[in-house]
């Protein structure tokens, strides 16, 4: 059996107008969130993927199907957990969204967030 070696991988965060990543027409409750993004590091199981996520003003539904931990670093958004309460994000904010739940995001000013997801099964880019 061969040895692995452990590697740091690093980059450098982008900037300027990120690839798209559009939001599920279905999912648009209003407005017209524009999201962009881009994936920047992932562990080598495939299961810890972290990178970047903009989006344009407008709301949406989400249903996380992984763990997502955020850091806001600009704009802001107020999400509403499925029958909880709501919280207002804006730079320098963290937040975790555990699996499972129900989510309503309204992006109230241009946003971009640094993301870490933790899926169950490998994330496929």
């Amino acid at each position: 059996m061969q040895d692995l070696v452990a590697r740091i991988l690093s980059t450098q965060a982008p900037e300027g107008r990120l690839p798209d990543m559009p939001i599920d027409a279905a999912q648009i409750t209003s407005g017209n969130p524009v999201a962009r993004g881009a994936i920047l590091a992932q562990s080598s199981d495939r299961k810890v993927t972290s990178g970047v996520w903009s989006c344009e003003p407008g709301a949406f539904d989400w249903d996380y199907t992984w763990d997502e931990f955020v850091y806001v670093m600009e704009g802001s958004v107020k999400i509403r957990q499925e029958g909880g309460e709501e919280h207002l994000l804006g730079p320098g904010d963290t937040a975790h969204f555990p699996v499972g739940i129900r989510t309503h995001w309204e992006v109230i000013e241009p946003m971009r967030k640094f993301f870490v997801l933790r899926t169950p099964e490998p994330f496929e880019l």
